[in-house]
């Protein structure tokens, strides 16, 4: 747990009994109604503190990574989330291109030529919508008649229509190069043509005629060169391509100030969120998720699904435009989550990446769309469900108490009423400004705040009151003046100490009343 580091400095002459208040993290006073100084000669009784808080109230504003939740149940939950993978349509058009511009420039030596639109990589289209692309054309007469040429791409259409190319070029005097004609200042803008293939290719026929009629082969030098491809749609079998991110980590703030003692959740769990719009077949793959505890142990997340791999949910082809999510989660029954959360965990670092196609089975088509997206989320929650024992924290304050010169002595007093099960033990030592320690504040540590009795379901049952008193005599008073800081050690522990997991609820609380007797000796 964090303490405020702001108190000290915004309570003057009640710095000791500020240590109070940095557990339920509240810097308001009002008059403690039982504040007694009939006993004391010169005497004065000062109430200091009469309030409430809740672990909601506590958790708000100490976790400062997390969000806090309250279950339909009324168990609080901490929830930490980070962003795992988030991919767009680029790298599966990039493969897709990648394939085509391997073609090059495409030589057509016949009346019908193929080009091929497959890959390495498995890349087999049975559609593609252009947004953008450029197509050039060279045609070459040899002959010595004039020549007309028709060159069509059968399953290229536009508004219904194949891509055709018709041109008429003059006769070969028998002497130089061969007549030649072709486009490259003026491309064929290829926006709004839908591709389908035959047999996994786009086909294109060429027919040449002379003046007599006369069907003449294509000459060398005639063929066609596609660039610039830019696609709003494919479909078919878009290949094996894996998808991978930076690693990157979750800081989890609940131990910031860990010094020793266990914590254990009884059912935390880790919930990766997937969202897709690609229909591709898609797996994510968990190449490494380590949790780092408090001792700087790294426990690696173990589970048949960290080894296999977790599938994402897809649309189909008959679902295009939809968005598929789904919840995947890791808790005590499919992995190792209760022991490695259970370490004190301070940090979790993941890496995870997305292979499309992993089965690698060509029959399974799917699609992508220029807006296409999945988008991999994790969460970590931990639900205060559990126990702890001698769980301490830590921290330390700079402190004066110059202003307390016309005191003697003090005695400070608390009563609280609990409703939570946790117990809160607490111990301070006054510093000076080299370090050394001047006294503690108890000659023990002692619990200041006792937890309330459970039931057999780990749920209050009760209200426990406390309380306790710490003395100053003058002696021990007169050396803390010079203090210049406070060193705070809360040490925790669930009702029952451990023997059973308990449930911390969003309307539990603790009423706190702090007095103090502040007097002079009469020397």
């Amino acid at each position: 747990m964090k303490l405020p580091k702001n108190v000290f400095s915004t309570i003057g002459m009640s710095s000791i009994g500020v240590l109070m208040l940095l557990l339920v993290g509240c810097n308001q006073f009002a008059d403690l109604e039982d504040a007694d100084g009939s006993r004391y000669q010169a005497e004065y009784a000062i109430p200091l503190l009469n309030t409430s808080f809740s672990m909601n109230d506590l958790l708000e504003n100490f976790e400062e990574n997390s969000v806090l939740t309250v279950l339909p149940d009324g168990l609080l939950r901490l929830q930490y989330s980070g962003s795992v993978l988030t991919e767009n349509a680029d790298d599966v058009f990039e493969a897709i291109n990648t394939t085509l511009s391997g073609l090059g420039g495409i030589a057509i030596e016949s009346n019908r030529e193929a080009l091929p639109f497959s890959g390495p990589d498995g890349l087999i289209i049975d559609q593609m919508d252009l947004k953008d692309g450029l197509m050039f054309w060279s045609l070459v007469n040899c002959h010595e008649k004039e020549i007309t040429t028709t060159m069509t791409f059968p399953t290229v259409k536009k508004d219904g229509e194949p891509l055709t190319i018709v041109r008429t070029l003059g006769p070969y005097s028998g002497e130089g190069e061969c007549v030649e004609l072709n486009n490259f200042f003026n491309p064929i803008n290829l926006a709004d043509y839908i591709i389908t293939t035959e047999n996994d290719s786009i086909y294109v026929e060429y027919y040449a005629e002379d003046s007599d009629g006369m069907e003449i082969a294509p000459a060398e030098g005639v063929g066609i060169l596609i660039s610039g491809l830019a696609f709003s749609y494919a479909e078919g079998y878009l290949g094996q391509i894996n998808h991978s991110s930076d690693p990157d980590r979750i800081d989890i703030d609940f131990f910031d100030n860990w010094i020793r003692g266990d914590v254990f959740f009884e059912d935390p769990v880790i919930t990766f969120n997937f969202t897709n719009s690609f229909g591709i077949p898609t797996r994510a793959v968990v190449d490494r998720f380590d949790v780092i505890s408090v001792d700087g142990d790294t426990l690696p997340l173990q589970s048949e699904f960290i080894t296999n791999g977790i599938d994402f949910p897809f649309p189909t082809l008959d679902e295009v435009g939809q968005t598929k999510s789904t919840d995947f989660v890791f808790d005590k029954d499919n992995s190792n989550i209760r022991e490695i959360l259970s370490s004190g965990p301070v940090a979790i670092f993941y890496d995870v990446s997305a292979d499309t196609n992993p089965d690698g089975d060509t029959d399974v088509r799917g699609f992508v769309t220029d807006s296409s997206q999945y988008i991999v989320q994790v969460e970590v929650d931990l639900p205060l469900y559990g126990w702890a024992v001698n769980f301490g924290v830590r921290d330390t304050f700079d402190l004066s108490l110059s202003d307390l010169d016309g005191a003697d002595y003090a005695e400070f007093k608390m009563v609280t009423e609990n409703a939570m099960p946790v117990s809160i033990g607490v111990q301070g030592y006054f510093r000076d400004a080299q370090g050394n320690v001047l006294d503690s504040l108890y000659e023990n540590s002692i619990r200041v705040i006792e937890g309330a009795p459970v039931d057999a379901v780990g749920r209050p049952t009760a209200v426990q009151e406390t309380v306790t008193f710490s003395d100053f005599p003058a002696e021990r008073f007169t050396k803390i003046k010079n203090a210049s800081e406070l060193e705070v050690v809360a040490t925790f522990f669930t009702t029952t100490d451990g023997q059973q997991s308990v449930q911390i609820l969003g309307d539990q609380d603790v009423k706190v009343r702090l007095g103090a007797i502040l007097g002079v000796s009469g020397n």
